[in-house]
């Protein structure tokens, strides 16, 4: 059976996601469709790279993420496939490719062209992946992408000793994700105090290991699930209380070397 994740900027318009479902049915009813999220923001790509980047692994290999956020960015939008980390990913060549891989993956396909609107969206996955289920490797029925659109949103501004990035993600609870990953933390920090700057006069200087790591009401920094750096409120809303939005620049400063 094959595995389909869906995420999209659709917020409440069942009709469409219904409409997606139902031609991956069309074309094998085995398909079990997956939903990671459709309340992504009107045009969100970097928002919608996060929600892929922090679940997809977490599904088995040979799943196909299917992305459907900001589809009409252009007069000739497209669709393109790619393999990577024994996963599958569809998505529009709007950009959100380079925010979700970095180098980007060495065989990119362009499967696809949308230009008339949602109803040949429709039609394109229906003939991608009638060819996919027939033929499993694109290079049978695909052409290499030469070039693709390209968006540095997603990858933070790195000095010696400061890391200035961006609110990414805010969840239901009002946690509020930051495009700085434990990975690069520890690389630029070498094991460095810091002050995280989220609001001009307000600074967190320790990383907790869970949300109970501080008294009721106090704003705490932790890795997330996905590694990502996390702005929360003890038993509290941080996007609310803290004044945090999407896209707000907060820095991380170390000790000088």
């Amino acid at each position: 059976m094959q595995v389909i994740t869906l995420t999209s900027d659709f917020g409440n318009q069942d009709a469409y996601t219904a409409m997606v479902k139902g031609t991956c049915l069309r074309v094998d009813p085995s398909i079990h469709c997956v939903d990671l999220s459709h309340e992504v923001r009107p045009f969100a790509i970097s928002q919608a790279a996060y929600l892929l980047l922090q679940s997809y692994r977490s599904f088995p290999e040979g799943t196909l993420h299917i992305v459907l956020v900001n589809l009409f960015y252009s007069e000739s939008p497209g669709f393109l496939l790619v393999h990577h980390h024994g996963h599958w990913f569809m998505v529009p060549d709007n950009g959100i490719l380079s925010l979700l891989f970095s180098p980007l993956p060495g065989e990119i396909y362009q499967v696809g062209s949308y230009g008339q609107g949602f109803r040949q969206v429709l039609d394109e996955l229906f003939n991608i992946l009638t060819a996919w289920k027939a033929h499993p490797d694109p290079a049978s029925w695909a052409i290499c992408a030469e070039r693709t659109e390209e968006r540095l949103w997603l990858h933070p501004v790195i000095q010696r000793d400061w890391i200035r990035g961006n609110v990414i993600h805010i969840d239901r609870f009002e946690n509020v994700v930051v495009n700085v990953h434990q990975t690069l933390f520890e690389e630029i920090g070498q094991g460095r105090d810091f002050r995280f700057h989220f609001r001009p006069h307000d600074v967190i200087d320790r990383i907790s290991r869970h949300y109970g790591d501080v008294a009721e009401g106090e704003p705490l920094l932790l890795f997330n699930a996905a590694g990502f750096l996390e702005i929360a409120v003890r038993m509290g809303n941080a996007a609310s209380l803290l004044n945090l939005k999407m896209d707000d620049s907060v820095l991380l400063d170390f000790t000088p070397l």
